[in-house]
């Protein structure tokens, strides 16, 4: 059989068996489901989320896709953010995330709030709510939430990077990523963050990148703060930021590793020495 006919024949097969499953939205027992026909993307996604829309376009948006299910005069509508990556899935996934939520054992990671329940699975954030005149219990939302993810059939992982953070003093799910103008400047950026209370709260963050990008980053810094500014103590930097205080910052090949909201100089090094020791 001619090679390219039988892989479009594999493509149509795969995608009839997705359209045979019920696409991204599963049918549930007792729910009629009823998808949207619009798909929003990066260009029109601030008609329906207007104020938000800007947070979510820095995360990489690429797709909106939303359902929903009714049963009587309930309603659970549910929202599929598609991310470029898992990163950036994370990212906003934890922007809107509070640490005071009760978590979810669903997808990668999952909390719950009055009518509410979003996770994280793979490249999407799923938002599940109630939404009809009379609130939807929080069984019944939590069993579509549950068939949505198993449609999705997402690998269930956080960022790897969160592995090489200090467990030591660690504020409990305190941790994020900043796509873009972390410590607002634009060359900073891929940047997870971890907030810890060692005496006093401060911030410890890891940007992955190439080795020549984290060493434009750190000549930009440099080059925006003046050498006055930057001293150096073996192999960390000290940076005296006006915006932003004192920071730390020490490079290991690809990670650029930094403490900042803290002055004091020996907790810093020792929070990224151990940082540096987790990094493989």
């Amino acid at each position: 059989m001619n090679k390219k006919l039988l892989l479009l024949l594999v493509v149509g097969f795969l995608s009839l068996n997705f359209a045979w499953c019920g696409g991204f939205f599963p049918e549930v027992p007792g729910w009629k489901v009823q998808e949207e026909k619009r798909v929003y993307n990066n260009g029109d996604l601030w008609e329906l989320i207007d104020g938000a829309a800007d947070i979510f376009l820095s995360y990489d948006f690429r797709d909106l896709h939303i359902a929903e299910y009714t049963s009587k005069d309930q309603i659970i509508r549910v929202e599929l953010y598609h991310h470029s990556t898992p990163d950036n899935t994370f990212g906003i996934y934890t922007a809107e995330r509070m640490p005071d939520y009760p978590q979810v054992a669903i997808g990668s990671q999952g909390y719950k709030s009055q009518g509410i329940l979003n996770f994280l699975a793979g490249n999407y954030y799923v938002k599940v709510m109630s939404a009809g005149s009379k609130e939807a219990s929080e069984n019944d939302i939590a069993l579509v939430a549950g068939k949505v993810d198993y449609q999705l059939k997402q690998p269930v992982s956080l960022p790897v990077v969160l592995n090489y953070f200090p467990l030591a003093d660690k504020e409990v799910l305190s941790d994020a990523y900043i796509a873009q103008n972390f410590l607002g400047y634009s060359f900073f950026h891929s940047a997870f963050t971890m907030r810890y209370n060692n005496k006093a709260e401060f911030q410890l963050f890891i940007i992955h990148s190439t080795q020549q990008e984290i060493q434009n980053m750190i000549d930009a810094y440099v080059k925006l703060l003046k050498e006055d500014k930057v001293r150096k103590n073996g192999a960390l930097m000290i940076f005296k930021d006006p915006f932003n205080g004192t920071l730390f910052m020490q490079i290991k090949e690809e990670y650029l590793v930094g403490v900042i909201n803290t002055e004091n100089e020996e907790t810093a090094i020792a929070f990224i020495n151990e940082t540096i020791q987790r990094i493989p």
